[in-house]
C-alpha cells in the first residue's frame, strides 16, 4: 500500500512543481469513492476530469478548497 502523505503547501517553494505523472501514479489503487483531476495545460487552458457528476465535483472541490486554506480536520 502506497504511503499517504498530507498536503503542505506552506513547505513547497513558489514555483515548484511535482512530476504530473509521478503524482498520478501514486494516486493509483487507493480506492477513492470520488476522483477529480484538475490542471493547467501549457497553453494557460483548464483541464478537469472525475469520476462523478458535476455537482458533485464541484462540492468536492470546495471541500478541497477549504482544506487547502483552512486545514484539515483530520
Amino acid at each position: 500500500m502506497a504511503e499517504i502523505v498530507k498536503l503542505q503547501p506552506a513547505s513547497v517553494g513558489e514555483g515548484f512543481r511535482f512530476d504530473p505523472d509521478g503524482l498520478l501514479e501514486a494516486a493509483k489503487g487507493n480506492g477513492f469513492d470520488t476522483l477529480v483531476i484538475l490542471g493547467e495545460l501549457p497553453d494557460g487552458s483548464t483541464w478537469i476530469s472525475g469520476t462523478a457528476n458535476a455537482g458533485e465535483t464541484l462540492i468536492l472541490m470546495e471541500r478541497a478548497k477549504h482544506d487547502l486554506i483552512f486545514g484539515s480536520d483530520e
